[in-house]
């Protein structure tokens, strides 16, 4: 591309690095407005994660391709697992709060022993919950399969689970803190938060993969 002005010509390169940042970025904010939007009934939370997910590890992967057109590929894909997957997990944070509330009102000696036993399953779930998507999005495999190996692959890669749960607590903090955040979150927060994270989960999945090539060549896990 150039531009002539008094004579003389201004060029452009569109291929540059930096333009080439410039048109990921502005993919990026209309990602993370169409995830808003599509989070907008709250049963598509689910299915949404798993369409952000689905986009954001390709470009970790440097797995180039029209974002959009992925994300709603894979929204339609997993709109049935994810919704239900989704559903299972609110249902299940729902009656681990209620319970965590209850039991620390009580404020007596059992009370503390279930809340322990309370705080340790609570535990579970999130590192479980931040799994989830993310595996539905990249491995084809039942729902129950989905949620075991969300558990068993948190634990067994702890030092990657506890890099993801810092992530997750600054953009938490970020947002509760500093008021001006919940911009960045409207326009680029969400599609460049769940980017941060798919650089992890393509290295953890990436173990699960090459074993997977190994014994059958297919999706599942």
């Amino acid at each position: 591309m150039s531009l002539i002005h008094g004579g003389s010509t201004l060029k452009f390169n569109i291929d540059s690095p930096f333009f080439r940042f410039l048109t990921t970025l502005a993919d990026f904010v209309v990602l993370n407005i169409v995830f808003l939007l599509s989070c907008v009934p709250i049963f598509t939370i689910g299915t949404s994660l798993t369409a952000l997910y689905h986009v954001t590890m390709q470009e970790a992967r440097t797995e180039h391709g029209y974002i959009l057109r992925n994300y709603f590929t894979s929204w339609k894909q997993n709109f049935k697992q994810s919704t239900a997957i989704w559903t299972i997990y609110f249902v299940l944070g729902a009656i681990l709060l209620f319970n965590l509330s209850f039991w620390y009102a009580l404020k007596s000696t059992a009370g503390n022993i279930v809340l322990a036993v309370l705080l340790i399953a609570t535990a579970v779930y999130v590192v479980s919950f931040m799994y989830l998507f993310p595996l539905q999005a990249r491995f084809a495999n039942p729902i129950r399969q989905t949620i075991k190996n969300s558990v068993f692959i948190a634990l067994q890669n702890l030092r990657m689970t506890l890099l993801l749960l810092l992530i997750n607590g600054l953009f938490a903090a970020l947002c509760r803190f500093v008021p001006q955040a919940l911009i960045f979150m409207i326009f680029l927060g969400f599609a460049f938060f769940a980017y941060c994270n798919s650089f992890l989960f393509v290295k953890v999945f990436t173990l699960y993969e090459a074993k997977e090539s190994s014994s059958d060549g297919d999706d599942s896990l």
